[in-house]
């Protein structure tokens, strides 16, 4: 064993050649470029990863008389992802959604429309909707960006509070309605009752004298323009289908007046006869054995129509409520077309949607022929929805044509209320 001295040693070390140093750089940059190719080939450039569509989307439809906007959330996760139409105060959740890469598909098979969005790579998003119609499908074109504005980023200072109940005649007949309107700001939500039926939930702004509203819930979808001079508002509504002129509309402040939210029409004696089939191809009629000597009502609708919905959502709860009580329920669904396989998939989807517990079945088309055959004496249909009320003796007692939907408030109170004293009066009654 060598033992220390206390001394350092001296080492010395020659200097590398300069063959050496070449060959240790030339391996070392090829370690890296090897490295760095084969990290190219497992994992995606970040420039051409799909940037996320979570958010808050400005939509707009382009209508005849001018865009429509409506508002459109998405949510991407691990559950996969979810989109939400945004009508204030409503949000309504897209029945189907499917993402492929930039492409966005928005189904509703309970109206038998979709959406298709492609997002560019400036973030901004073009495509088609794709709405059904009595003269077949309706295309139009679709644009986006992101933001939850309504037609203004920056409405001009509202010249009037115009919060409140307005009557309203609307179009080249004069029907007489109901607008109800609720502002905050130059923020406006509120809706529009006719006697055949309301527009669903309407929202956008006041901007200086100008009223701008509109509504889309996967299918309807209408336009609202008007100015307000003080005392009046006047404007034009527009629809998918319609004319760029639009339907005139004018309103004043309603003070006291009641409206009514559906017509009641007695029909005592009469009688209804029917037996249509179900999407399994059983046929049902009111002669059967599961309807005698319960109180039956039978609603008229069609899966096109936007108030059928609401009336579904109502409907289904009810009728499981009260059917232990003697209550039954039968739609009658008048579809687009003669196509019956289609028609019965419309069916079907609608039922589900709602998960409604009564027979639908397909009675015809919503045209005044058809209903006029489907329903004899009690017919032709002129307004979706409406309601025959029968009672425990099997004979007709009531019809009621139309319904107010939720977006009205106190009119959606008042149907409700009155379609319960009908139905309660009914069962209370003994064949």
């Amino acid at each position: 064993m060598q033992h220390s001295t206390g001394r350092r040693p001296s080492w010395k070390i020659a200097p590398p050649s300069r063959s050496l140093l070449a060959h240790w750089f030339w391996r070392g940059l090829t370690g890296l470029v090897f490295a760095g190719t084969i990290a190219m080939l497992f994992v995606q450039p970040v420039s051409a990863a799909p940037k996320s569509w979570s958010g808050s989307w400005r939509v707009t439809l382009a209508l005849p008389g001018g865009p429509l906007p409506f508002g459109l959330e998405v949510r991407q996760g691990k559950a996969g992802v979810s989109a939400t139409l945004i009508n204030p105060p409503e949000r309504m959740r897209v029945e189907r959604v499917s993402l492929d890469g930039e492409r966005l598909t928005l189904a509703f098979p309970s109206y038998g429309s979709l959406l298709l969005l492609v997002r560019g790579a400036d973030d901004r998003i073009t495509g088609i909707a794709e709405l059904a119609r009595s003269t077949g499908p309706a295309s139009l074109a679709v644009t986006g960006q992101r933001g939850a504005w309504r037609f203004e980023a920056q409405p001009a200072r509202p010249a009037a509070d115009l919060s409140g109940r307005w009557l309203m005649t609307y179009g080249k007949d004069a029907q007489r309605g109901l607008v109800q309107l609720r502002q905050t700001g130059t923020q406006v939500s509120g809706s529009v009752q006719l006697p055949s039926g309301d527009f669903r939930y309407l929202a956008g702004e006041v901007s200086g004298r100008k009223l701008s509203l509109s509504t889309f819930d996967g299918n309807a979808a209408t336009l609202w323009t008007a100015v307000f001079d003080g005392k009046a508002i006047n404007g034009a509504q527009f629809t998918a289908t319609g004319s760029p002129a639009g339907t005139a509309w004018t309103a004043r402040r309603a003070g006291k007046t009641v409206v009514e939210p559906v017509a009641v029409e007695k029909a005592k004696g009469r009688e209804l006869a029917f037996s249509f089939p179900d999407s399994s191809g059983r046929r049902i009629s009111l002669t059967d054995q599961r309807y005698k000597g319960k109180v039956v009502v039978v609603t008229l609708g069609g899966a096109w129509c936007p108030n059928c919905h609401d009336e579904a959502v109502f409907m289904g709860p009810y009728a499981t409520r009260r059917q232990r009580e003697g209550l039954e329920v039968i739609a009658l669904q008048f579809e687009y077309g003669t196509d019956k396989a289609k028609a019965f998939r419309l069916i079907d989807n609608f039922k589900a949607r709602y998960k409604l517990p009564y027979p639908l079945l397909l009675a015809g088309e919503p045209t005044p022929e058809s209903t006029k055959a489907a329903l004899g004496a009690l017919g032709p249909v002129k307004v979706y929805p409406s309601t025959i009320f029968i009672g425990r003796d099997g004979r007709v007692r009531e019809v009621h044509i139309g319904w107010a939907g939720p977006a009205t408030g106190m009119l959606n109170a008042r149907a409700k209320a009155d379609f319960d004293a009908t139905v309660t009066r009914l069962l209370r009654e003994r064949s």
